[in-house]
């Protein structure tokens, strides 16, 4: 069973049964702009065309586990054909209104949301981001992701990486509708940050990229395409010499060998810090592309002056945007806090000091455990309630 919207896969079963390829375009048209997910709706082929089709083709085949929603996050968590399980997550980007902006309620607008619904009498929805997966789990063993516990199960092939966006466009449109000028809410953003490492899964990366760019399927801007990676330093090198142009967030989190070491420690054995920004500094000559470098707020470990103080001097001669983002606290990582917010402004200006632009992120997906290392929650949560359950049954036997 091939999915229907690989195009070249498409193309070429057309040909081979002598049907005109015109139909290729309605069933990218279908399936890219329209957000459909079942071939029967897509009335503009033959039912007849529509039965041969399902004989070899289909267009999804995630089996939606569980979804959870919260007003700035939708989390869905997704069973794979082969029984597999990731997860991926969209973020609404809301803005309020120039009318509310002077209210004394302002504050509490957006949390005062009922049943988890977005108002848009108070907010302007600006634009969707989707968190998607590139692996069923994750190898790197960075301390402070729950993913990592669920170890390395594979690598998505392309067509389950696109299958996240085209599943998410389906459920926007449902959920938001159209917009005044009558075209579809979409996701306009794709961050790969979410399970798994994708620079090693980088085959499978890069041919998604070519869809998601391709004007024919989802048409995005290399702009609004992010790439986040531990540094996996050759395949840095390898997208440069590649020449895939999109955005580069890199995940150092801390500003000498021995702490990230204890961080990161796969992939700090593998590559020093010394090699990891001589890489970088090839990737900003050869590409002349800003970098976005994300660092973790954990309470007592990366959080202190003298931490600061090393980021500075690390970077004060590199054109980069430092992302501070607060440790997303999890039950299943208890030993391990979030620094304290004055501890943050703290840290944010003295790496300010040394010329850095440093911004502190929003935390969106925290509430459903959809933030930035917290992917894979339930599954673990799961897991360790199952292995209870079987060690009380086997101490009763």
């Amino acid at each position: 069973m091939h999915y229907l919207f690989d195009k070249e896969k498409v193309q070429t079963y057309l040909k081979e049964h002598k049907i005109p390829p015109f139909r290729a375009k309605q069933i990218q048209q279908a399936i890219y702009k329209e957000s459909l997910l079942d071939i029967n709706d897509i009335t503009t082929l033959s039912k007849d065309l529509r039965e041969q089709l399902q004989q070899d083709f289909v267009i999804n085949d995630f089996t939606l586990m569980d979804v959870v929603e919260w007003p700035e996050t939708t989390k869905f968590l997704f069973e794979l054909a082969d029984g597999k399980v990731i997860e991926t997550v969209l973020m609404y980007h809301w803005h309020l209104k120039e009318e509310y902006k002077n209210s004394v309620d302002q504050r509490n607008i957006l949390r005062s949301w009922t049943d988890h619904k977005p108002s848009f009498e108070t907010h302007t929805l600006n634009r969707i981001t989707i968190c998607i997966s590139s692996q069923v789990g994750c190898a790197v063993g960075c301390i402070f992701c729950v993913t990592w516990k669920l170890w390395f199960k594979k690598n998505l092939p392309r067509q389950e990486i696109i299958l996240q966006i085209i599943y998410a466009n389906n459920y926007i449109k449902n959920k938001f509708g159209k917009k005044e000028d009558g075209t579809r809410w979409k996701v306009r953003n794709v961050v790969f940050m979410g399970m798994g490492e994708p620079m090693l899964n980088y085959d499978n990366m890069v041919k998604s990229i070519e869809v998601m760019q391709d004007q024919t399927c989802l048409g995005l801007s290399k702009r609004h395409i992010t790439i986040s990676t531990s540094w996996v330093a050759d395949k840095i090198r390898q997208l440069i010499d590649d020449k895939i142009d999109v955005r580069l967030a890199l995940s150092l989190h801390a500003p000498n060998q021995e702490l990230r070491k204890e961080l990161i420690p796969m992939i700090a054995r593998r590559w020093d810090i010394d090699e990891l920004m001589e890489t970088i500094d090839y990737y900003t000559k050869s590409t002349w592309n800003r970098l976005f470098y994300e660092y973790i707020m954990i309470k007592d470990k990366t959080d202190t002056l003298d931490i600061a103080d090393q980021l500075g001097r690390l970077l004060k001669h590199r054109n980069w945007h430092v992302n501070l983002i607060p440790y997303n606290e999890n039950p299943a990582m208890p030993d391990l806090e979030t620094s304290e917010f004055n501890t943050i402004l703290a840290f944010k200006k003295w790496v300010e000091y040394h010329g850095v632009t440093v911004t502190v992120r929003d935390t969106l997906g925290r509430d459903v455990k959809g933030a930035c290392g917290q992917l894979g929650y339930e599954v673990i949560m799961k897991k360790r309630i199952d292995d209870m359950l079987e060690e009380g049954e086997g101490e009763s036997k």
